[in-house]
């Protein structure tokens, strides 16, 4: 079997709430695909999450981790929403170590996921630029190593519900976005699980990845964002083929939340 990917570090087992797949599963399954390297980043939504099932994880991933010469699991952790509780957030970074934190927003302030929102054109447009408003805060926080699906609010409104929106009114708030995260040494995540939908897209488009390119971005994670193990490293040949085409050629990995370069092969 050719190899897809040397990494996938967005991966959900049964510690996260919309997923019953095992941890030892997901390792048999990037073994089975000659993966080299692993996140599981179990969902620790910051208003409503389980320090059992993070620590849990945690767990489970070192062990898999001493269990196999030929993958390396990390210790991650998918942050979302961190600043809609800063005390709990402080609670949930403090609880384990961790490799690699991921950071993601699938709801804004005072709203439900995405996920369960069906706006028309004009309250999409507002909700899109509350969500990018919030995204910006979060990267000036700074606490984390990579920022999960940008533009995730178009997986449901664009790709599901067949709204378009107008994406130039928020190119001067995507640029800060992109421009302090590139400052920062962060990362940008290739979020596949849009190919997986419909329409089918990644998470972000190739222009944003170029644009994080162009102001200064070093690093791109890659994820599929599996909650089954059928779905590891799906979309990943058009995520990589993305990637080098922004001018990136190597994905990272993070390790005790220092990054490595894993070259494209």
């Amino acid at each position: 079997m050719k190899k897809i990917t040397r990494c996938d570090c967005h991966l959900h087992t049964n510690n996260s709430f919309d997923s019953e797949t095992p941890a030892e599963r997901l390792a048999e399954r990037a073994r089975e695909l000659g993966i080299e390297y692993i996140a599981i980043t179990d969902h620790c939504d910051i208003l409503e999450w389980s320090d059992a099932n993070i620590a849990r994880s945690n767990a489970q991933a070192a062990e898999l981790n001493e269990r196999y010469d030929d993958l390396t699991v990390l210790r991650g952790i998918e942050l979302g929403e961190p600043l809609q509780s800063p005390d709990q957030t402080a609670i949930a970074l403090g609880l384990c170590e961790y490799d690699f934190i991921l950071c993601s927003l699938h709801n804004i302030a005072n709203e439900e996921d995405f996920y369960y929102l069906h706006p028309d054109r004009e309250k999409a447009q507002e909700l899109i630029g509350r969500y990018f408003d919030e995204l910006l805060e979060m990267v000036r926080w700074n606490e984390f190593d990579s920022l999960a699906h940008f533009t995730y609010p178009l997986r449901y409104i664009t790709d599901r519900d067949g709204v378009q929106v107008d994406m130039e009114r928020y190119q001067p708030v995507i640029r800060e976005i992109l421009a302090t995260l590139a400052a920062n040494g962060k990362a940008l995540e290739i979020n596949t699980s849009g190919l997986r939908s419909p329409t089918g897209f990644l998470l972000p488009t190739v222009e944003y990845i170029r644009l994080f390119r162009e102001l200064g971005g070093q690093f791109i994670t890659l994820g599929s964002d599996a909650h089954i193990p059928e779905n590891m490293a799906v979309g990943m040949a058009e995520g990589i083929a993305a990637a080098k085409e922004a001018g990136f050629r190597a994905a990272t990995v993070f390790i005790n939340r220092r990054p490595v370069e894993i070259p494209f092969e």
